[in-house]
C-alpha cells in the first residue's frame, strides 16, 4: 500500500493546481519541512504535508487531515548552450549561399554541462480536510480552504475542483485579485472560467481591506458574473457604504481591470449663475499602449454643447506628445445678454469659442532635438472664463507642466505664443531653427492708438536660425573664440518687417596678471544688416537696406579667498565660506541707430562706459556623512559710470541678492535695489518656501517694484498645504494685487481621504465669480466624481 502512494500522489499533483494561478518565486529546495508528527510527501515537483494522510481503493481516492500544505513547483528549464554574458553572434553563411548546412560535430565540450535544477512555486493549497477521487479528478476540500499564488488569492470555508475543466465552487468565500486591489466576497462564488467567476449574494470593492474591517463602500449584487482585467455584470446592484444600501440599479456594469481599457469616465457636474446646469460625460479610446483619445461631451444648459479632445502618446521619455481642443457656439455671446457682460467685465462678441493646445517633445537620433508649443484661444475671455473643470485651463495648465516640464502662458496674456524649434549639437556648437508666431487676441481698443491709426501685430519669425559655438586655442595663450550668429524673417501683418542677418563673434583671453588674481579680456566685434519690407499700409521713409557694426571690450579681474568653519551640530559640523571681490569694466561705443528698425532688444543696443564692481559669498554646509549641500549666498554689486549724460548720476542702485537655505526642505531669497540718490528702496522680492517630511506645504512671496511715473507693482501671494489629521488636509492660496486694493485668485479646499474614497470640498474666487467645488472619488474607479457650483 505504501509503495502505491507515490504514484497516487502523482495524479494529485500534476492535476490539482489552477493553471491560471501562477507564482514566479525560484526556489531550490522541496518544499518546508514539516512539523513534528507530521506525514509528508513529495518529488522533485510537489509536496504534500497533512497530519494524517490515507488511501482508499473503492472509491479510488486519497483523504488528507490535518494542516494540510499542498504546494505545487515546475522546473525552470537551464540557459540554452551560449547564450550567457560575452557570447558572439554566430554568421550562418550557408542560409546566404543557399548551401546545405554543415553537419554538427558533437564533441565532449559542446555537451550540456550539468546545472543544479532550480524550481518556482505555481500554487499552495491549505485546508484541514481534503480528499482526492481518482477516477472523476475531482477535489473537495473544507475547513480554512486557501488557494494562493502571485496574482490571486481564494479563501474559503468548503471548496470542490474539477481539475480537468479547472473549474470549482467555494462556499462562504472570499477572493483577493492582483495587489490586493480587487476585493469580492460572496455566499458561493463559482469558477465558470479563466479569470472568470459567478457570485451568488455577494459583494465587490476595487481596494484592500485591511483585516477586520468593513469596506467603507462597496456595489452589492443577488448575481454578478465578474471577468478579472474585464467587467463586473451585476444584477440587482446595491451601492453601499458601511454596508448600507443608498443606490439601486436592476444591472450595472463595473470595470475590473488593471490595465487602461476604453469605456466611459465618471461624469463631471456644473452649475453656474450664466452657464446654468452643466454635464460633461468623457469617453477613454485607449488606441494603444502608448496612444490614447478621450472624447468630452460637454453640455451647458445656458450655452450649448462644448464637445472636446485629447490626444495623448509616448514612446519614451523624450519622444511625447499631448494636444486639446474645446469648441463652443456660445449663445451667451450676444449684445441682448447686458447682464451677463456687466457683471462680468468680459468683452468679447463672437459666438465660435475655441481653444487649441498642444505641445510635444521628439529627439531624433542622439544630436538632434525638437520641441513644438501652440496656444490658439478665440478670445481674450475665454481662458478666464473657463478656468477649473476637466477641460479649463487650470487642469490643462498643470497636465503641461508634469508632463512636459514647460507650462502654458498666462490666462491673462493677449499675444499667446506658438513655436516650433529644432536643434542639432555637436561637441561645443550648436544649430537652431524654429517658427514662432502670435495668436493675437488684443480687443479693437488695443489695436488702435488714440488717433486712431492702427499700432502694429505682432511680428512672427519665419524662421529664426542660430548658430552659437565655442573655439578654444590652448596653446595660443589660452585663448577662447566665441561666437552667436542668428537670421530671422520678421513678419507681420501690418507694420514694418524684414530680414536681420547678426553676427557676433567674441575673443577673450585670461591676463596673467598675478596668481593670487583671476583675469580675464574679452573683444567683441558685431555686424547687423537689415533688409527692410512694408506690410499692410505701413511705410518706410529710410533705405531698405540698413548695417549697423559695433565693437565692444569689457575686463575683469577678481580673486577668491575661502575658509572652513568648524562647529559642533550633528547635522551640520562645518560651514565652508567663499568670497569673491571683483571689478569689471565694459566699453561699448555711441551708435546712431535711429535708421535701424526696431524689433526686439538687438536693434537698440545702448552705450556703455561704465566700472561694475561687488562681493559674492557662497556658503556650503556641511556634514560628516559626504552630503554637503548649499546654505546660502550674499551678492551685492553696483556700477558707476562714465556716460556724459550720467555724470550728475553716474551711481547704479545697489543690488543686493541674499538666498538663505538653514535646513533642506526651507529656503528664503531677497533681492532688493537702493536708490544712493534718493535715499529710498525701489524694489524689493522676497520668496520662500518649506516642505515638511509629512508633506505639508507652505510659501510666501512679495514683490514691489518703484515703476516711477507709472502704477507701482505691489503683489503678495500664498499658498498653505498641511495635513490637519492623518485624513485630513487643508489646501489655500491666494494671488492679491496691493497696488489694486484686487484679490485676483483664491482657492481654499478641504481634502479627506478614508479607506478607498476620498472627498474634497473648497471653492474658488476671482474677480469674475465665485465657484463651489466638491469631488468624490473611489479608489480603481478612472476619474473622480466632480461636482462645480
Amino acid at each position: 500500500m505504501t509503495k502505491q502512494l507515490p504514484r497516487l500522489f502523482v495524479l494529485i499533483l500534476l492535476a490539482c493546481i489552477f493553471s491560471s494561478l501562477s507564482l514566479s518565486v525560484p526556489v531550490t529546495g522541496y518544499g518546508q519541512e514539516p512539523s513534528a508528527g507530521a506525514q509528508k510527501v513529495a518529488t522533485e515537483e510537489w509536496d504534500i504535508t497533512a497530519d494524517k494522510i490515507i488511501r482508499y481503493e473503492k472509491p479510488e481516492s486519497i483523504v488528507a487531515e490535518g494542516n494540510i500544505v499542498l504546494v505545487k513547483r515546475k522546473r525552470v528549464p537551464p540557459a540554452p548552450p551560449g547564450a550567457g554574458e560575452g557570447a558572439e553572434e554566430a554568421t550562418d553563411w550557408y542560409i546566404l549561399l543557399e548551401e546545405a548546412p554543415p553537419e554538427e560535430v558533437v564533441t565532449p565540450e559542446s555537451l550540456e554541462t550539468e546545472q543544479e535544477p532550480v524550481y518556482k512555486v505555481e500554487t499552495t493549497i491549505k485546508a484541514d480536510w481534503m480528499v482526492y477521487d481518482v477516477v472523476l479528478n475531482t477535489i473537495k476540500a473544507r475547513g480554512n480552504v486557501s488557494v494562493e499564488a502571485d496574482d490571486q488569492a481564494i479563501f474559503a470555508e468548503q471548496a470542490m475542483v474539477n481539475l480537468e475543466q479547472e473549474t470549482g465552487t467555494f462556499k462562504k468565500a472570499t477572493i483577493l485579485g492582483s495587489e490586493k486591489d480587487l476585493h469580492l466576497e460572496a455566499e458561493v462564488i463559482e469558477k465558470i472560467g479563466f479569470k472568470t467567476y459567478h457570485l451568488e449574494d455577494g459583494w465587490v470593492i476595487t481596494c484592500k481591506i485591511p483585516e477586520g474591517k468593513k469596506a467603507p463602500w462597496s456595489f452589492a449584487a443577488s448575481d454578478a458574473v465578474i471577468e478579472q482585467d474585464g467587467y463586473a455584470k451585476l444584477k440587482h446592484a446595491r451601492f453601499r457604504i458601511k454596508d448600507v444600501p443608498i443606490f439601486y440599479s436592476p444591472y450595472l456594469v463595473l470595470p475590473a481591470k488593471n490595465k487602461r481599457e476604453t469605456g466611459f469616465l465618471l461624469p463631471e457636474l456644473s452649475v453656474g449663475e450664466f452657464s446654468g446646469f452643466g454635464l460633461n460625460l468623457p469617453f477613454f479610446w485607449n488606441i494603444s499602449d502608448s496612444t490614447d483619445l478621450t472624447i468630452y461631451t460637454q453640455y451647458f444648459a445656458n450655452r450649448g454643447y462644448m464637445p472636446g479632445l485629447e490626444f495623448r502618446y509616448i514612446i519614451d521619455p523624450n519622444d511625447k506628445g499631448l494636444a486639446m481642443a474645446n469648441y463652443l457656439y456660445d449663445d451667451l455671446s450676444d449684445p441682448s445678454e447686458t447682464d451677463y457682460y456687466e457683471e462680468t467685465g468680459y468683452t468679447h462678441d463672437n459666438k465660435d469659442r475655441y481653444w487649441f493646445r498642444a505641445k510635444a517633445d521628439q529627439d531624433f537620433g542622439p544630436s538632434w532635438t525638437s520641441r513644438l508649443d501652440l496656444d490658439i484661444v478665440s478670445d481674450r475671455d475665454y481662458l478666464r472664463e473657463f478656468n477649473t473643470g476637466l477641460t479649463g485651463y487650470k487642469n490643462s495648465n498643470e497636465q503641461f507642466l508634469d508632463t512636459f516640464g514647460r507650462s502654458l502662458e498666462n490666462k491673462t496674456d493677449d499675444q499667446r505664443t506658438n513655436r516650433f524649434g529644432v536643434q542639432r549639437s555637436w561637441g561645443s556648437t550648436s544649430l537652431e531653427a524654429r517658427l514662432l508666431g502670435i495668436n493675437d487676441v488684443r480687443t479693437d481698443a488695443d489695436k488702435f492708438d488714440a488717433d486712431g491709426n492702427e499700432n502694429p501685430s505682432p511680428l512672427w519669425n519665419l524662421p529664426a536660425i542660430d548658430y552659437t559655438g565655442t573655439l578654444p586655442f590652448e596653446n595660443l595663450w589660452d585663448m577662447t573664440l566665441q561666437w552667436n550668429t542668428d537670421y530671422v524673417n520678421f513678419w507681420r501683418e501690418e507694420g514694418i518687417g524684414g530680414h536681420r542677418f547678426d553676427i557676433y563673434p567674441t575673443l577673450s583671453a585670461p591676463l596673467p596678471i598675478s596668481p593670487y588674481l583671476e583675469s580675464r579680456v574679452e573683444l567683441g566685434l558685431r555686424d547687423t544688416y537689415y533688409i527692410v519690407q512694408e506690410y499692410g499700409e505701413a511705410q518706410w521713409d529710410e533705405s531698405d537696406s540698413q548695417n549697423r557694426l559695433l565693437f565692444d571690450v569689457k575686463a575683469e579681474i577678481g580673486t577668491t579667498l575661502m575658509r572652513t568653519f568648524a562647529l559642533s551640530g550633528e547635522s551640520m559640523t562645518g560651514l565652508s565660506h567663499q568670497i569673491r571681490p571683483f571689478v569689471e569694466y565694459d566699453y561699448l561705443p555711441d551708435v546712431d541707430q535711429d535708421d535701424l528698425p526696431s524689433f526686439d532688444g538687438v536693434d537698440r543696443i545702448g552705450e556703455e562706459n561704465q566700472l561694475s564692481y561687488g562681493i559674492d559669498n557662497f556658503f556650503t554646509a556641511l556634514s560628516s556623512n559626504n552630503t554637503d549641500r548649499d546654505y546660502g549666498w550674499l551678492k551685492i554689486t553696483q556700477n558707476y559710470s562714465f556716460i556724459d549724460s550720467r555724470s550728475d548720476e553716474p551711481f547704479s542702485d545697489i543690488n543686493l541678492d541674499l538666498k538663505w537655505i538653514p535646513i533642506e526642505f526651507l529656503n528664503f531669497q531677497y533681492r532688493t535695489d537702493y536708490d544712493v540718490y534718493d535715499t529710498i528702496f525701489v524694489l524689493h522680492d522676497f520668496d520662500s518656501s518649506f516642505r515638511s517630511k509629512r508633506g505639508d506645504l507652505f510659501g510666501l512671496e512679495y514683490y514691489f517694484k518703484d515703476n516711477g511715473e507709472q502704477d507701482d507693482t505691489n503683489q503678495i501671494n500664498a499658498y498653505i498645504e498641511a495635513a490637519l489629521f492623518s485624513s485630513l488636509r487643508a489646501k489655500f492660496n491666494i494671488e492679491h494685487s496691493i497696488a489694486n486694493e484686487e484679490t485676483n485668485e483664491a482657492n481654499i479646499s478641504l481634502l479627506y481621504r478614508a479607506l478607498c474614497w476620498s472627498v474634497e470640498l473648497g471653492s474658488q474666487y476671482t474677480p469674475e465669480e465665485t465657484q463651489f467645488m466638491l469631488i468624490f472619488s473611489l479608489a480603481n474607479l478612472g476619474s473622480p466624481f466632480k461636482f462645480y457650483y
